[in-house]
């Protein structure tokens, strides 16, 4: 990058983060990390040659045609060349891409005629006129005959695995509507990997702060007829805004923790270009107020210093909840009891002995979490000496647990900005949370004997089991005493 670029970029940073803001995601980039590391082994993250065979000779029960759907328009002969051969590496074979070109010229065309016209699963179809990238992924849709399709741009690549890990993750959830992974930025420039997201699993709330899910996406044709079309309106988040109807829809929403996508960086790419991020941005604010609007959820959607995530702000009214001092109340049965006899709908839980109390505004913004709909416990971070202790409890398919952030400086954002955003969570630590009565009443009460981190992933827990969701409003820190 040269100096004028440079120039240019630190002005644009500045501007969206301030100078203190800029100040601390410096300080924090060098604190991370994960890129670092990343950038170093990402080999290491991909299939082996080995492995890629074995992937090959796999037979699963169902192998489903997969149609990957990408729209075109005057993409360079570099970077469709190392899509389509990206495709023709794939470890599964039962594919087909399905290119829709909205270009006014016929290079495209022409190349593809010269370089892969014998592989009949290399679809290709020329438009009469450019529609925009949503008309014309309607267009590549229109053309799939696949029962899944996978969404793809021109200037991306998969990895060489990606859909074999796609039917993979079908034969185990047969139920799947929606599946998506974790993705890395690579540079169009240099060819280095950086910057992956590794996601959470399918999480409500944190999507109404930004699109964590973004690639690669595969959904169910079915679903996607039912869902309709890509929306030329949010031209820029038209992903983002085809993810949020689709969650009006399903709950059939699984993660592949595996890096399975290639996001380019590229001066017109959104991942490379500030101008192009504040178009998408803004669109993806008109998505998601027209989303709560549809789902009639009583919010206000206001834009976030950075635009790198939204902030959604709930307006509802909320019933004073019964305050429980967990400092006051030995035994299990003793708080069942007064859990039992309390007339109020929600409970605030706190220990005196080891946090001070929240404030009364607080404690009312924390109930608007509590209030929403599936929700059964909402927690809040906790920070000691300008240090996290916890931005929520983290548990693992593989056993692994523990405090989220922890240790993370109080005015870093964390990883993809995970310590600042409200979010569903595993568990949160139960020394100052709000609590519905009738979930607290089916989850069977609180575990008084056990230590602070095993009674909050045993009582939340039992919380999922009977349906409910755990809630971190990150926006809100708890100090710990001492």
């Amino acid at each position: 990058m040269g100096l004028t670029k440079k120039a240019a970029y630190a002005v644009g940073m500045i501007r969206k983060h301030g100078l203190r803001g800029l100040a601390i995601k410096v300080m924090e980039t060098k604190y991370e990390p994960i890129d670092h590391e990343y950038t170093k082994n990402w080999q290491n993250y991909m299939v082996t040659k080995e492995e890629w065979k074995v992937q090959r000779n796999t037979l699963f029960e169902h192998m489903p045609l997969v149609s990957v759907v990408v729209p075109l328009y005057e993409t360079p002969e570099c970077f469709l060349r190392e899509l389509i051969e990206g495709m023709l590496g794939q470890s599964y074979e039962n594919w087909e891409l399905c290119l829709a070109d909205g270009s006014p010229t016929d290079k495209i065309e022409r190349f593809l005629a010269e370089n892969y016209k014998e592989d009949a699963r290399i679809r290709y179809r020329r438009l009469l006129e450019n529609g925009g990238i949503s008309e014309n992924t309607n267009e590549a849709v229109a053309m799939a005959m696949g029962e899944y399709i996978g969404l793809l741009d021109h200037d991306d690549v998969l990895a060489a695995n990606a859909l074999y890990e796609v039917v993979r993750m079908l034969n185990a959830h047969p139920d799947a509507q929606v599946i998506y992974s974790d993705e890395d930025k690579i540079d169009a420039e240099s060819g280095i990997h950086s910057r992956p997201h590794f996601k959470t699993d399918y999480n409500p709330e944190l999507l109404m702060h930004y699109n964590y899910i973004c690639h690669f996406l595969v959904v169910k044709k079915t679903m996607l007829e039912k869902v309709g079309d890509f929306n030329p309106c949010y031209d820029g988040a038209q992903d983002y805004e085809l993810v949020l109807r689709l969650t009006e829809q399903t709950d059939a929403i699984y993660h592949i923790r595996k890096i399975l996508y290639h996001w380019r960086i590229h001066s017109g790419s959104t991942a490379g270009s500030s101008l192009s991020k504040d178009y998408a941005y803004d669109a993806g604010k008109r998505a998601l107020e027209a989303y709560v609007q549809r789902r009639k959820i009583p919010a206000e959607i206001k834009e976030a210093q950075g635009h790198n995530s939204y902030e959604v702000i709930y307006e509802q009214e909320v019933p004073e909840p019964e305050l429980i001092n967990l400092a006051e109340i030995k035994e299990k049965d003793a708080l069942n009891e007064l859990v039992e006899n309390s007339t109020r709908e929600y409970l605030f839980i706190y220990d005196s002995r080891r946090t001070r109390l929240l404030g009364e505004r607080e404690r009312k913004e924390l109930a608007q979490y509590a209030c929403l709909n599936k929700v059964g416990l909402t927690g809040v971070r906790f920070k000691k000496h300008r240090k996290l202790v916890s931005a929520g409890i983290g548990v693992l398919p593989d056993g692994k647990k523990g405090y989220l952030f922890e240790k993370l400086p109080v005015c870093f954002k964390g990883y993809f900005n995970r310590a600042v955003l409200p979010q569903n969570v595993s568990a949160v630590p139960l020394e100052q949370c709000i609590i519905k009565k009738e979930a607290y009443l089916k989850a069977g009460g609180i575990a008084l004997d056990k230590e602070p981190l095993e009674r909050a992933i045993d009582f939340a827990g039992r919380l999922q089991k009977a349906g409910y969701q755990i809630m971190l409003d990150a926006k809100l820190t708890a100090v710990y005493k001492g």
